[in-house]
């Protein structure tokens, strides 16, 4: 190969000039479809002033919303000028926002608010959701298992001998070892109590009878003798005092099901071909993924 050729000044600026001829190709090509004209309307300029004024609070001066309008020009022209270049096509990131603007049209067609009668039939059909805890009120004595690790045995024979004939106003404090959250709880949901001495511990807490001391029931901290002094069970609370939750579990629902419903109708209108292991592929396609 002749190298010094490449050096010559004529070969170098012939490669230049188709390089720059071949780009002026790309961005001269023009989308059949593609509107000629750009139309920036009276609502588009209001828009632009308004964004202005939300974010510098204060109206834009005559040669501010001239220079908002003249960018807003410059993202429409260099938007259509590479689609139609078909720079748009292998960007993931404009592939997911105009998912997402889909998406939102869909989810503004949800329709009308809806009736009572709705929201308390979609209460009925997810009671999980709007569901109370109950709530527990108890004491306990803590043995630590850190602290007696080698007289723990003995002394929950002690202590329960103690307990045995006990009622809720004994000293918890003079028995057992003291506890860093304290000896009472007041009105505590189940999941806190799970959350606190595990789950184990909160299965056995829930079914204990009240009023009287009971245990060693096991924690990671230890063992513990409880003493229930009431339980409020939990369920579906009275309706006007969660009916806002659940008119905004609806609407979300309502959205989600218009967006996977303009899915399955616009992916109806196409052949899924995806090239990869068969079986793997078809799996994917007859899952919709």
């Amino acid at each position: 190969m002749n190298l010094p050729l490449l050096k010559e000044p004529l070969l170098q600026f012939l490669v230049l000039g188709a390089a720059l001829f071949g780009l002026f190709s790309i961005v001269d090509k023009k989308d059949a479809n593609a509107p000629a004209k750009i139309v920036i309307s009276t609502a588009r300029v209001a828009n632009l002033a308004d964004g202005f004024t939300r974010t510098w609070r204060r109206q834009p001066t005559q040669e501010e919303l001239q220079g908002l309008v003249e960018n807003d020009i410059r993202d429409e022209v260099f938007y259509r000028e590479g689609k139609a270049a078909g720079l748009d096509r292998d960007d993931i990131v404009i592939r997911r926002r105009v998912r997402q603007k889909m998406e939102f049209i869909a989810e503004d067609i949800v329709g009308a608010e809806p009736t009572a009668e709705q929201l308390a039939a979609y209460v009925t059909s997810h009671p999980e959701r709007f569901k109370v805890e109950d709530r527990l009120t108890f004491r306990h004595v803590f043995l630590s298992a850190m602290e007696r690790s080698s007289t723990i045995k003995g002394d929950v024979k002690q202590i329960a001998d103690a307990l045995a004939h006990a009622d809720a106003a004994v000293d918890t404090a003079a028995l057992g070892d003291p506890f860093l959250l304290g000896e009472e709880f007041n009105r505590v949901l189940q999941s806190e109590v799970a959350r606190t001495f595990g789950e184990s511990f909160a299965r056995q807490l829930s079914v204990l009878e009240q009023g009287r001391w009971q245990g060693p029931i096991s924690s990671s901290f230890g063992q513990h003798f409880v003493f229930v002094n009431e339980r409020a069970q939990g369920g579906l609370p009275a309706f006007d005092t969660v009916r806002q939750a659940v008119h905004r579990e609806w609407a979300n629902a309502r959205r989600g099901e218009a967006v996977q419903k303009l899915y399955r109708t616009l992916r109806e209108r196409y052949e899924i071909v995806v090239e990869s292991h068969p079986a793997t592929a078809t799996a994917l396609v007859g899952t919709g993924q």
